[in-house]
């Protein structure tokens, strides 16, 4: 009976890290919508922006082309108004010097008719080639001989589309485990990684995963900014595997290489560094998000992570506690 119940109990616990994995990823998709809303009225309000700038600019640009009409209107009236004033004035005096003749031709002293009539009639000859041919010819037309070419723009227009607006960064490198900074002591585990010396991509935290000493599934047990981490609790003389990845905004890196951990046989024994770690490819399972993992963590201040698995005959519990090494005589 013993057997089964602590099967039972390990099988509970394994469905009670799924049920507070899905508790966590309503809460992720309950944020989601709030975020989703927000981001929506700002990106809303940036749309109206960008295109009121765009009418802004197109009523700009329709004021400088009835600047250039109305120059062209007061140039045309211009034209027009100087012709007439001119054509006025020729034809009172043309018709001025054809009263006058009429008179001279009605005189009845033929003496004093011969003496003007051949300047008279010289002028009236000169007056009628001013009114020659071309004199009689509007100097403007009335049609305004400008065309908007408003294709371009409304093919823009018609193309007016949305674009990818952030450039994402790339997501890290998978993180190097430290091999000479690798230990055990005890059923204790230390592990520090570190990224790789030529990466210049950004990292904004790392997830620290280690199996259940039998070959199961891995657990995350650290998800932080630092780059080393102590496990404490661990069952003895057991081999656990651990592997890191880091993380940012544009997503999760591959895992590391997977290190193969082997705890002492018993509680007496010495510290025991690993001379020669074992680092494994071990093909890469379901990627989870860092922001709903089982244990999420991140220290307020300087020093390492302590996390304790503890095993009943009914029940298996993960709880963690931080311990701040800030002097030499804390350690």
């Amino acid at each position: 009976l013993f057997p089964l119940q602590s099967q039972l109990s390990q099988a509970l616990n394994g469905l009670s890290d799924r049920a507070k994995e899905a508790k966590e990823f309503l809460v992720q998709l309950r944020n989601m919508v709030q975020q989703i809303q927000e981001n929506s009225v700002e990106f809303e309000a940036c749309l109206v922006a960008q295109c009121d700038a765009l009418i802004d600019a197109l009523n700009r640009r329709k004021a400088q082309l009835l600047s250039r009409v109305n120059k062209e209107h007061e140039h045309k009236l211009k034209v027009v108004r100087d012709q007439i004033s001119h054509c006025t004035v020729k034809l009172r005096q043309t018709t001025g010097l054809m009263e006058y003749c009429l008179e001279v031709i009605k005189e009845n002293d033929p003496s004093g008719f011969l003496q003007i009539s051949d300047a008279l009639i010289r002028r009236v000859h000169l007056t009628e080639d001013q009114w020659g041919k071309g004199t009689l010819t509007p100097r403007m037309t009335t049609d305004f001989d400008l065309n908007l070419d408003n294709a371009p723009l409304l093919q823009s227009i018609h193309q007016l589309d949305f674009v990818q607006m952030k450039v994402s960064s790339p997501v890290p490198a998978p993180p190097i485990l430290q091999l000479e900074e690798c230990c055990t002591h005890n059923n204790s585990a230390t592990l520090s990684w570190k990224q790789p010396p030529l990466s210049t991509v950004q990292v904004e935290g790392y997830i620290l995963e280690l199996d259940d000493g039998n070959g199961g599934q891995f657990r995350e047990v650290y998800v932080g900014k630092e780059t080393m981490c102590t496990v404490d609790g661990l069952h003895f003389n057991s081999t656990y595997s651990a592997r890191v990845k880091a993380f940012n905004k544009s997503g999760v890196s591959p895992y590391s290489k997977t290190l193969v951990l082997q705890t002492s046989e018993d509680t007496q024994a010495e510290e025991q560094t690993l001379p020669f770690p074992v680092p494994l490819e071990r093909s890469q399972l379901r990627r989870m998000s860092p922001f709903s993992s089982t244990l999420n963590l991140q220290p307020s201040f300087s020093g390492r992570s302590y996390f304790e698995l503890r095993s009943s005959p009914h029940q298996l519990s993960l709880h963690s506690s931080l311990q701040s090494l800030n002097s030499a005589g804390e350690l």
